[in-house]
């Protein structure tokens, strides 16, 4: 659950930095912060994640998935602080990444209740 509260945390920060990127080129010359707080928080995330892995979370395969797909976020996260970069194609590739993540670990919190029900 701590996992889902810090990916979501993040997917509103970073929509709101792209957003105020986008809209706002002066904040361009600021990237370099936000892609810093950014990273942060993917840290909380992924640290978050490995405790909850330590604590009995899916096998190995599920691990995989996990970790590619963070590893995906932070790539979009750090594409921002690059010259010339494209925020509308790094906004994509982060969404692409963390939303079925979201759903995934969405799902995850509800197996103990769908293994009580069959």
């Amino acid at each position: 659950m701590s996992t889902q509260v810090r990916l979501r945390r993040l997917i509103r920060s970073t929509s709101e930095a792209f957003s105020r990127l986008r809209w706002q080129p002066a904040e361009r010359a600021m990237a370099g912060s936000i892609v810093d707080r950014l990273q942060g928080l993917a840290d909380e995330v992924r640290e978050s994640w490995a405790q909850e892995s330590q604590a009995g979370r899916p096998g190995e395969s599920l691990s995989v998935f996990v970790d590619e797909s963070l590893r995906s976020v932070e790539l979009a996260i750090a594409g921002v602080a690059q010259e010339g970069s494209d925020l509308e194609l790094l906004r994509q590739d982060f969404e692409r990444a963390a939303l079925p993540l979201e759903v995934f670990l969405r799902g995850l919190d509800l197996e103990p209740a769908l293994q009580r029900s069959a």
